[in-house]
């Protein structure tokens, strides 16, 4: 993790509406802001001195295994990113989705991770914004993989209705600080949609010349 990626983290670390944490690793000391407690029903006190354990032994069964596997791929340095989505058990009993991503913010010199940072995302409120669960969560995964490999990640955005590219003829709506969070960086262009309100007398041909049916115009939201 370069400075400047470090340095994009904490800005949106202190900026950001969503559940984050922080944890060092040695001291099995685990920060964490006052929302990731409470969007499961929990008061934050009831965290206190349990470390990273305090939010793993809430998990859903079906999950556990595969959240730890996670995190021991970057405690083994086989990964710089630590990225899963799970169920965790809120304070009424019931599971809900969440994506958690994390990147190691400082190493020891034989390259052992010692303090990670973390961002918790409610899957199931940006699926209900979105309205699509399934194309949201390819788009995090196709997102979560590039970063993998490349270190880099792209998503296209509509200039005009600010939808994500799923695929050509496919755009979703997503929040815009999820978006800067799962896209280093962002191309622009017009979807569909747009494109037939915009230039309805070209649409539809440069539309079926790229194999691509006319839709309907997008509902408009204030941003």
């Amino acid at each position: 993790m370069n400075e400047q990626q470090i340095l994009k983290w904490n800005r949106l670390l202190h900026q950001s509406s969503f559940a984050w944490w922080d944890w060092d690793i040695l001291a099995n000391r685990v920060e964490f802001n006052d929302l990731k407690a409470t969007m499961l029903g929990y008061d934050p006190r009831d965290f206190d001195g349990k470390g990273y354990r305090g939010f793993t032994e809430l998990l859903h069964p079906d999950d556990h295994a595969k959240t730890m596997g996670a995190m021991l791929k970057v405690l083994e340095q086989r990964t710089g990113l630590y990225q899963i989505d799970y169920r965790i058990r809120s304070l009424d009993g019931a599971y809900r989705w969440y994506m958690d991503r994390g990147i190691v913010l400082s190493r020891a010199a034989d390259g052992r991770p010692l303090r990670l940072r973390g961002i918790v995302i409610d899957l199931g409120k940006e699926a209900q914004r979105s309205g699509d669960v399934e194309a949201l969560l390819d788009i995090l995964d196709t997102t979560a993989s590039r970063l993998t490999k490349l270190g880099v990640s792209w998503l296209t955005l509509c200039s005009c209705c600010k939808r994500i590219k799923h695929d050509d003829a496919h755009w979703i709506e997503i929040s815009p600080e999820l978006i800067e969070i799962v896209g280093d960086d962002i191309s622009h262009g017009i979807c569909p949609a747009c494109m037939q309100e915009l230039y309805p007398e070209y649409a539809e041909k440069v539309l079926a010349k790229r194999g691509i049916p006319v839709p309907p115009p997008p509902m408009r939201t204030d941003r």
